[in-house]
């Protein structure tokens, strides 16, 4: 870098500079996205619902029930998420532009340029570089793929298939010995139900009363039409579903990695004049000392960059040229 391009950024240093060893604590991955809305259910999901409607079905031992799923009753539930799917991200996956070291280690350092002066200080200042370095950690952008848990709440309509219009009686379904006329008496009140309103769900049955493999009154006439008659909805057992989103989030300790070349590390003092002993007044100056790794040198008129005769001419990095700051403590040479 020449001298002239390092004065010249000089004064954005003094104001901006962050040193770039400053190191800080960092927060887990953050999903930057919004959390995905449930895209759900899945048609796996709702065949999984339909078998619990069958089984509800089932369950009606008397009757027969139907149940199926009703699709404008599912409601879902979040549950957790979003959570990043294996395998997981690393550095390559940054996005560019996005990527900014943490914890800078430099490599070897050097002042570059000659000496400058900065307002009305006694001391003057050079550019520290380092000869490129590591970044201990990193942050950076990325996308990835990620799970999100929603349940599902459901119902069930129902219905029950009823024989309608059916006409004719109930009669002895065989012979029950001394049981007969009991049954018989029961299958003409099988029959007289029928003439309520409404009648009962089973009238009009092929067979009623007794058990199903020995029934005791059988249905002697038109049986009528069958038809489904809804019932009260019922109620399945929500079911949790996994959905998978790719999803822009942020790294905040990712990996570190090196780098290569020159690095600003900023502005330093590198030559000083301090009072070397107790006994000296206060103000009055020492002897110029380099520090911050500057060896003393400059290309300014061949004279060395510590002393008075080059802190009178060194140019001005920042501040007022006109301001001569206390001369009182500036050396003799």
């Amino acid at each position: 870098m020449k001298t002239r391009a390092i004065l010249a950024a000089t004064a954005i240093l003094a104001g901006s500079f962050n040193p770039m060893l400053a190191t800080q604590a960092w927060a887990a991955t953050v999903v930057l996205d919004p959390t995905p809305p449930a895209e759900g259910p899945s048609p796996d999901t709702l065949a999984a619902m339909q078998d619990q409607c069958d089984t509800l079905a089932f369950n009606h031992t008397e009757g027969d029930y139907t149940g199926e799923v009703d699709v404008g009753s599912i409601i879902a539930t979040y549950v957790s998420g979003p959570t990043e799917v294996a395998p997981f991200h690393t550095i390559d996956d940054a996005i560019a532009g996005t990527l900014v070291g943490v914890g800078f280690v430099p490599g070897a350092i050097t002042i570059e340029g000659d000496p400058f002066r900065i307002g009305g200080s006694v001391n003057m200042f050079g550019l520290q570089v380092a000869d490129g370095g590591e970044f201990t950690s990193s942050t950076y952008d990325f996308t990835h793929d990620f799970e999100t848990v929603y349940s599902y709440a459901f119902n069930c309509n129902m219905t029950e298939t009823v024989f309608t219009g059916a006409s004719g009686y109930y009669e002895l379904a065989g012979d029950f010995g001394d049981s007969n006329e009991a049954i018989r008496g029961n299958c003409d009140a099988f029959t007289a139900l029928g003439d309520n309103d409404p009648r009962p769900k089973w009238w009009g049955d092929p067979y009623h009363g007794g058990t199903a493999l020995k029934p005791h009154c059988r249905f002697v006439g038109t049986v009528g039409d069958p038809e489904p008659q809804e019932r009260p909805d019922e109620a399945g057992t929500p079911i949790q579903e996994t959905q998978t989103n790719e999803l822009l989030a942020h790294e905040n300790a990712g990996e570190g990695y090196p780098v290569e070349g020159d690095i600003l590390l900023g502005q330093v003092v590198i030559c000083i004049s301090p009072t070397t002993s107790t006994q000296t007044k206060k103000g009055v100056p020492g002897t110029w000392t380099p520090k911050n790794g500057y060896n003393g040198g400059s290309s300014v008129q061949g004279q060395p960059g510590c002393n008075t005769g080059y802190f009178n001419i060194a140019p001005w990095g920042a501040g007022s040229q006109t301001s001569k700051g206390t001369y009182i403590s500036v050396p003799g040479v």
